[in-house]
């Protein structure tokens, strides 16, 4: 086959659930198309407009308006122009909530088309309110000519048929996968010390608050637990804060934004991973570190119920709290090998050489229909 486009908001250097999402399907979309083009957003202009990966992919870049780094806003004119000048076959828009992959559907020309809208079912800004409410018509327009829309998550697949009805039969769910190669270099072992971590974005409804009021009143009871913190958000300093009036200055770890390079490693030494958040259309970090070994606590709700039920994830029962927390991560932690995931097999820890497969194998019946 010839040709795919794909369309993202963000793409690495930049991190984040999406950027590695894209990233890890666009290096094996080469197995499928002789030409692979990524169209994404700089909005900082530091990095190449044109990057050539080697002679099958090519990132474009454009500059763009990033408000608090939540929404995209491209330039339309050159949005048109690469799309033009890459004229895919297949063209693959993601991300429902951000304006690049929506506003290049409306663009698409005579592209057969596939929809990952990464959709989370709610918004955390006025502004995303705003935007999601000014171009959800386009949205419908969109999902009514898209013949596949795929979830990551039977959640997801649910919120979606449940707002765009026009989607209904077309919906497929192919879970994110997990680096191979890193999850094989990187299996759990249980550490010295109880060592808690949680890495993601720092978002209010995360409830990395409630986590750590749980950690420091299990350091009431031994100050040898430690807090691992991974990520960047709006809500840094006032976790910053709270670490200090909680007196947990040394025992709280934090870190950057990582790449999945220096990420493994820490899933494979902490004690526990911990994602506490209620509405989630897919836990990233909680697929990775079940397929590293190590205890993964979560909240029993959304797609985050999904590992529960498979038996992968030690629940934590809605609303969730700093007691609850307290209470499961203080089980797991007395013994933490009972709780491990480790050689379990399920469909929902799948490689990324997998979710490739079944997302572009299907593309030439599509272009050919």
């Amino acid at each position: 086959m010839d040709s795919i486009t794909i369309v993202s908001p963000r793409y690495p250097p930049y991190v984040g659930g999406v950027e590695t999402h894209v990233s890890q399907l666009a290096k094996r979309a080469t197995k499928f198309f002789r030409k692979v083009s990524v169209i994404t957003t700089d909005p900082l202009g530091h990095l190449p407009a044109v990057q050539e990966i080697d002679e099958f992919l090519t990132i474009f870049r454009i500059r763009s308006l990033a408000p608090r780094e939540n929404y995209h806003f491209p330039s339309p004119p050159g949005l048109f122009k690469v799309l033009r000048q890459s004229r895919p076959q297949v063209l693959h828009l993601h991300c429902i909530h951000d304006v690049p992959g929506p506003i290049a559907g409306i663009m698409r020309g005579h592209s057969s088309l596939i929809f990952t809208p990464h959709y989370v079912g709610r918004l955390n800004s006025g502004l995303g309110k705003i935007l999601f409410g000014a171009y959800r018509p386009f949205i419908r327009e969109l999902v009514a000519h898209v013949p596949r829309v795929i979830c990551i998550s039977r959640f997801e697949a649910r919120l979606m048929i449940d707002t765009f009805p026009e989607s209904a039969g077309r919906v497929e769910i192919i879970p994110n996968g997990i680096a191979s190669d890193l999850r094989e270099k990187n299996q759990w072992q249980e550490p010295e010390y109880p060592t808690i971590l949680y890495a993601g974005r720092l978002e209010k409804y995360k409830n990395v608050d409630k986590v750590m009021k749980a950690v420091a009143r299990l350091r009431q009871k031994n100050d040898k637990v430690k807090l691992r913190i991974v990520g960047r958000g709006p809500v840094k300093n006032e976790l910053e804060h709270l670490s200090h009036s909680l007196g947990m200055n040394g025992s709280v770890e934090w870190y950057d934004r990582l790449p999945q390079s220096e990420l493994f490693p820490l899933y494979a030494s902490s004690t526990a991973v911990v994602l506490a958040s209620e509405y989630e259309n897919w836990g990233n970090t909680v697929a990775e570190a079940i397929g590293v070994g190590v205890p993964t606590i979560v909240a029993n709700a959304s797609s985050l119920a999904e590992f529960v039920d498979e038996g992968l994830a030690v629940p934590v029962e809605p609303p969730v709290d700093e007691l609850k927390l307290e209470a499961t991560i203080s089980e797991v932690i007395d013994d933490p090998r009972r709780f491990s995931p480790k050689g379990k097999r399920s469909p929902l820890i799948i490689s990324w050489d997998e979710a490739a497969e079944k997302t572009f194998a299907p593309c030439m019946s599509l272009v050919n229909s």
